[in-house]
């Protein structure tokens, strides 16, 4: 990078918020996406507010120098490996939260964690009830780059549920307020869809391709302090999907259920279930993990009547094992990225979406591919809205081995060709979703339109929504 856009870069955020130094350039060439090859950026700044962003940004679109836009670095999926001579934001130092009560809103800074934004509500007895299972680092703005879910989910929706408006600078410098905040005398954030087209839309889920995200305005709930924790086994998929669909036909508080079927319940409790003091149990086929939450102890009782009803009226059983889905919900900001450290080798995963009903789909593809690839591999998930269920198959390998490596490579390819046509739709729109997948075309020239009007020199996160 040029000394002379570095010293500019200097002039922003002042000289101990740049770096090229190489320890710290390592730091940010990966995140937690140890699938993928680390790459090492020019240079790291860190502004401390939006307008600091917005002049970064003018000085990267002058010169074309690609930009990645980092939060917590918790990304499973690449979004945040840089592009090689490129310019890191590092967006931590914007950590302001203002709580307004009366709109039932909340506004953070792009550094703000789940983790600090839930200490923050719990001293007034709120929370937004969506976790990331990396929370304790993930950020919100980075979360809804992505589009994120994670328990809390199952009655509440993914992140993009609870956004009611978002402060977005764009590629050549300009900052744009959507929601009830672009009006500079609204007393706060209180709707999403104002002034005409849904804009927060287009940015949530973009990873950081058409702007970058510098504060977001969510949704707060009064805080459950009243849960019951149950599993409920099937001999059936059919049984089990029928199950999870009944609890949210029937508006049963459920917070977070999650279907395991023999193998992954089976992997899963030989990496956490001893910490959680899951008792040897001779399960089932399908067991589904529960966790209700209401706000009142008569509503908690009535809804854990009704689900132990609609469980044996669909011929299942209520199992009473408590400890499983306890600590699913109570080590609910870590769960599922702990699972995954706790296996020695690196992992490729597939986030994506199913109904429930559809459930048995994604799991017999990712069983197949696995076999035939003859990998070791996995699969979490959870229901994760009013329709839908979240998977994340893991496809584990040695990262020494290159001939491993490649197979896992190819089998993530052929896994999510497969995925896509059981009617399965991506979590996050990565690179090998569109590879092959002929029926996106229509949509991601479209994207590709966007792209160029809101970014025409192509500098934000380029090649990361869906190689765009």
């Amino acid at each position: 990078m040029d000394a002379s856009v570095l010293e500019r870069l200097k002039e922003i955020v002042g000289e101990q918020y740049l770096s090229t130094r190489e320890d710290v350039l390592l730091a940010y060439s990966m995140s937690a996406s140890t699938g993928y090859d680390p790459v090492l950026p020019a240079a790291v700044v860190r502004p401390a507010d939006t307008r600091e962003v917005a002049e970064v940004l003018r000085v990267a679109n002058e010169h074309g120098i690609p930009v990645t836009p980092r939060c917590g670095g918790s990304s499973l999926q690449g979004e945040v490996v840089p592009q090689e001579g490129g310019l890191v934001v590092d967006l931590l130092r914007l950590r302001d939260i203002t709580l307004f009560r009366d709109l039932r809103s909340v506004r953070v800074g792009a550094g703000v964690t789940f983790a600090a934004l839930d200490r923050y509500l719990a001293d007034h007895d709120l929370w937004v009830p969506i976790f990331p299972e990396s929370a304790l680092v993930c950020t919100l703005a980075g979360n809804v780059a992505v589009n994120g879910a994670g328990p809390g989910s199952s009655r509440y929706g993914c992140i993009a549920e609870m956004v009611l408006g978002l402060e977005v600078v764009l590629a050549d410098g300009r900052i744009v307020q959507t929601g009830t905040e672009a009006n500079p005398d609204a007393p706060g954030p209180y709707l999403r869809y104002a002034f005409g087209p849904d804009l927060t839309g287009l940015f949530i889920g973009s990873l950081g391709t058409l702007g970058i995200i510098t504060a977001v305005s969510l949704k707060t709930f009064r805080r459950i302090h009243h849960f019951d924790y149950n599993t409920y086994g099937f001999d059936t998929a059919g049984a089990a999907e029928r199950f999870v669909l009944e609890l949210k036909e029937n508006d049963i508080g459920v917070l977070f259920a999650s279907i395991y079927e023999g193998r992954i319940l089976e992997f899963f409790l030989d990496m956490l279930g001893e910490e959680y003091g899951v008792p040897q149990h001779d399960w089932p086929p399908y067991t589904v993990s529960a966790t209700i939450g209401r706000l009142r102890e008569d509503q908690l009782a009535s809804d854990v009547a009704l689900a132990r009803r609609i469980c044996e009226d669909i011929g299942g059983h209520v199992i009473g094992i408590t400890e499983l889905p306890r600590g699913e919900w109570d080590d609910r900001m870590r769960t599922f990225v702990r699972s995954s450290y706790a296996h020695g080798w690196h992992w490729r995963i597939l986030y994506h979406h199913q109904p429930p009903s559809n459930w048995h789909r994604s799991v017999e593809e990712i069983w197949a591919v696995l076999d035939e690839y003859g990998l070791l591999g996995h699969t979490a998930g959870f229901l994760s809205g009013h329709g839908s269920y979240n998977f994340y198959p893991h496809c584990y390998f040695y990262p020494t081995d290159p001939d491993e490596e490649a197979k896992v490579r190819s089998a993530h390819a052929e896994l999510a060709r497969r995925l896509f046509a059981t009617g399965a739709v991506p979590f996050k729109l990565a690179p090998y979703w569109v590879a092959g997948v002929e029926e996106m075309a229509p949509y991601l020239d479209l994207l590709r339109q966007l792209k160029r009007a809101l970014d025409p020199n192509g500098i934000l996160n380029p090649g990361v929504l869906g190689g765009l």
